[in-house]
């Protein structure tokens, strides 16, 4: 039902008014012919079309209330999904990272990829877009925007936003945004703390890298869940 009404714009808002055209085919038929119908009175030809046009917006008004529904469960999904990253993130960083301990690849896929995996498997399930933004970022897919440096700089500066619901446009539609603020922890520093003491790989891998000499408690970027706003 969900992927039906995220889609309802574009397979079923047409769909609905060919009720419209049929209506009227059958009520032509029984009226008479086009030339008949020039003959009567311009108050019967006018109830055709009311009548026509009432089975086809009775026919869609279902839909628009169960599409208002739909939008309110989106926005508490996507509350929980940031929520769900957010303590992923932390708890694997704590299971797989111990102080002082060497980061190799391997651990870092159990962490930052394991996340990875599950925000592709949420986007390609749910229909939601997931995006990571941060200010010194080491993924350069991840470099936050203008509007997102903005909120950032809030998020950072003042400490009791906790997050915050605004729209975002993407390629000529508008999304409801969720975004919620992440932080550095103990965990975190093994590859974000000094320049250098980055493990060798990350050097490698990411030769722009701009993720380190953070502390524990500094903003280390934000989470943002959009959805399409119908």
């Amino acid at each position: 039902m969900k992927k039906f009404i995220f889609e309802y714009p574009a397979k079923t808002l047409f769909p609905h008014f060919r009720y419209f055209f049929f209506c009227s085919i059958y009520l032509e038929s029984n009226y008479g012919t086009k030339e008949k119908l020039k003959s009567r009175s311009k108050k019967g030809f006018c109830s055709i079309i009311i009548f026509a046009l009432v089975v086809s917006f009775t026919a869609y008004l279902p839909f628009i209330a169960i599409a208002g529904e739909n939008s309110e469960e989106k926005k508490s999904r996507a509350v929980s999904i940031t929520d769900e990253i957010i303590q992923m993130r932390s708890g694997l960083a704590q299971t797989f990272i111990k102080p002082d301990s060497e980061i190799t690849e391997d651990i870092f896929k159990n962490v930052c990829g394991a996340v990875g995996k599950r925000v592709k498997e949420i986007s390609e399930k749910e229909g939601f877009m997931i995006r990571h933004a941060a200010l010194k970022n080491r993924n350069p897919a991840n470099a936050a925007k203008a509007e997102e440096i903005k909120l950032l700089e809030e998020f950072d500066k003042n400490r009791s936003l906790k997050d915050r619901w605004d729209t975002a446009e993407i390629g000529g539609k508008k999304y409801m945004r969720y975004s919620k603020p992440i932080f550095v922890e103990d965990a975190c520093l093994s590859c974000h703390g000094s320049k250098d003491k980055r493990p060798k790989f990350i050097i490698e891998k990411y030769p722009n890298d701009r993720a380190y000499d953070f502390k524990k408690g500094d903003l280390r970027g934000m989470i943002e869940v959009m959805f399409y706003d119908q």
